[in-house]
C-alpha cells in the first residue's frame, strides 16, 4: 500500500493540473461524478494516504489501498476506476476507492495528524496517544490513520528501528522523552522516504525493512506478524527494547 510519502509524491506531478478546466470525470467507480463537469480544479491536496482533488464546494479522495495506481496520459488495457479529463489530458485511476465529499478537506480531516503536514503537531499526537491508546502496543497505533495520517509499514518499522523502541511496546511503558523521539523520526523518515522516492531508492536505503540482519550489531532480526494489525514486521531484540 502507498504510504504518505508516496501520495505526496504523486501529487507533486500532478500540481500542472491544478488551475485547469476538468472537462469531465469517468470510470467504473460507483461515485456519483455528475457535478464534475466543465469545472476548474482549485487544488490537489493530500491528507495521509489520500489524494484530494479539489474543487469549488466540494472535493472528492483517492485512495489507492493495496493495488491502486495512477497513469497520467496514459491507459492501462482495464478500465478505469476513476479518471479526470481535461482538455488534452487525463489522469487515470486503477483499482482505487474515491469519495465524494461536501466542502474542503479541513472540514472533515485533522491536518495536525498529518506527518508530512507543516501543521503536524507533536503535542497534540502526544497527548492522544498518552491519554486514548495507553493500553494498546505502538507497533499497532502508528498504523491508525486518524493519529498517524501517512504512516504505512516502512515508515512504522524504520521509524521504530530508529528509536529503538519494540513494537510490541505498550505504550503507557514508554517514557515520554522515547514517545518525543519516536514523533521525530517518524517526520524525519518520512522527509527521508519522500526524497528516497526520486531514485526509487526507498527499500535499498531502509535499515531493516525488507533485510534479514541488523545492520548494526549484525544479529538475524525477528521476522513475523505482530499485534492486532497482522502485519509483517522486522525488529532487531538487542537493539530495540521492550516495554511493558
Amino acid at each position: 500500500m502507498p504510504e504518505g510519502p508516496s501520495i505526496l509524491f504523486l501529487k507533486n506531478k500532478l500540481q500542472r493540473y491544478k488551475g485547469k478546466t476538468v472537462s469531465e470525470a469517468s470510470g467504473y467507480g460507483e461515485m456519483d461524478k455528475s457535478q464534475i463537469n466543465n469545472i476548474k480544479l482549485l487544488d490537489i491536496e493530500t491528507y495521509g494516504k489520500n489524494l484530494l482533488f479539489v474543487f469549488k464546494d466540494f472535493f472528492v479522495g483517492v485512495h489507492l489501498g493495496l493495488f491502486g495506481s495512477m497513469l497520467v496520459n496514459k491507459r492501462k488495457k482495464v478500465n478505469a476506476s476513476f479518471a479526470l479529463h481535461f482538455a488534452s489530458d487525463e489522469i487515470n485511476f486503477y483499482v482505487a476507492k474515491t469519495k465524494f465529499y461536501e466542502g474542503k478537506p479541513t472540514d472533515h480531516f485533522n491536518f495536525k495528524t498529518d506527518i508530512l503536514k507543516p501543521e503536524f503537531d507533536e503535542d497534540f499526537v502526544l497527548n492522544e496517544l498518552q491519554n486514548k491508546h495507553a493500553e494498546e502496543m505502538i507497533g499497532d497505533v502508528l498504523m491508525d490513520q486518524h493519529l498517524f495520517a501517512g504512516v504505512g509499514n516502512i515508515i512504522r518499522i524504520e521509524a521504530l528501528y530508529h528509536a529503538k523502541i519494540h513494537p510490541e511496546s505498550m505504550v503507557k511503558a514508554i517514557p515520554e522523552k522515547k514517545l518525543i523521539f519516536l514523533l521525530k523520526m517518524i517526520v524525519d523518515y518520512a522527509e527521508e522516504f519522500l526524497n528516497l522516492l526520486k531514485t526509487d531508492g526507498v527499500k535499498e536505503a531502509a535499515l531493516i525493512y525488507g533485510k534479514k540482519i541488523c545492520p548494526k550489531d549484525k544479529t538475524e532480526l525477528i521476522i513475523e506478524e505482530m499485534g492486532k494489525v497482522k502485519r509483517k514486521t522486522y525488529v532487531c531484540k538487542k537493539c530495540q527494547k521492550l516495554f511493558t
